[in-house]
This record gives structure tokens, C-alpha cells and sequence, in this order.
């Protein structure tokens, strides 16, 4: 089983810490890098920023965290992660997951970059062909939520 956490992390292009998920204790841009490519093959992962917290549009930010946090058992639903800290919407980069719950665990089975969005939703996304799945146990993936979402509200200046 993989671990997930929340903490504050200095990244790349920030110049102050923000929070941030961790996999296995390693920040989820950098535990992404060399996943996602542009149509180019550009790795294009390592200066994205969460989409929880970033973005601007309350309605893009209000969705992010509602399709983050489970709510449905025995579903699979498309998270946006990370987000172009540039443009801090869902119409430049977007990251997702295919994010699956069960009673007792939550499996982000594949990682992608979007590439169509309609009302604040991923609907489209070019899935990365390489298995780099990892799987949480679900108390343990609700309690790195919480925490996010807390060092988010509370805790990021």
C-alpha cells in the first residue's frame, strides 16, 4: 500500500511553501515527472502547482476539491492535480487521475494531461500508457485531504 500525506513544500517556481500532496513522501510534481508529456514529449510536470488552492475561478476551485474528496464508493472519477502556475486555470496544463473509491482503499489508477473541459470537469484526458498506479488506504487518503484542504484555508500565506 502506498502512502499519501499533506505538508507545506517549497517548489520550483514558488517563493513561499504551499501545500501540497505527498506519494510516499515525495511532493506529487515530483513523483509525476516523467508521466505526462506534451505533444512534443516535453516532460512537462515539474513546475505544476496542486489545482486545489491555485486555482482562481471559485467555481474550477470549488470543483477541484469536491471531485478530489470521496463522496462515491465503488466509482471512478477524473481529478484534476496540478495546474500551470502561470495561468492558475483549467485551460493551460492540467494534470488529472482517474481516481477509484472503494470502502477501503482509493486507487489513482492512471495520470494524464486534459485536453477538454466543460463546466469547471476534466472530460477529456490523454492517459499516460505506462502503469503507475498507486493505492492508499482510504482513511489514510481522507485524512491527507483534510489536512490539504486545512493547510490551504488555514496555513498558507
Amino acid at each position: 500500500m502506498d502512502k499519501i500525506s499533506a505538508t507545506l513544500h517549497k517548489s520550483k517556481i514558488a517563493k513561499n511553501p504551499h501545500p501540497i500532496l505527498l506519494i510516499n513522501d515525495v511532493p506529487l510534481e515530483m513523483w509525476v515527472t516523467g508521466f505526462v508529456f506534451d505533444s512534443d514529449g516535453t516532460d512537462i510536470t515539474n513546475h505544476l502547482v496542486p489545482a486545489q488552492g491555485w486555482l482562481i475561478d471559485d467555481e474550477d476551485l470549488d470543483a477541484a476539491w469536491e471531485i478530489l474528496m470521496p463522496s462515491s464508493v465503488d466509482c471512478s472519477t477524473i481529478v484534476p492535480l496540478l495546474i500551470c502556475p502561470d495561468d492558475m486555470d483549467l485551460s493551460c496544463t492540467v494534470i488529472a487521475v482517474e481516481q477509484e473509491i472503494t470502502n477501503e482503499t482509493v486507487i489513482w489508477h492512471k495520470f494524464g494531461l486534459v485536453t477538454h473541459v466543460i463546466n469547471h470537469i476534466p472530460v477529456s484526458v490523454s492517459w499516460d500508457k505506462r502503469n503507475q498506479s498507486v493505492k492508499f488506504k482510504y482513511d489514510e487518503f481522507l485524512s491527507a485531504c483534510n489536512e490539504f484542504k486545512r493547510l490551504t484555508n488555514e496555513e498558507w500565506v
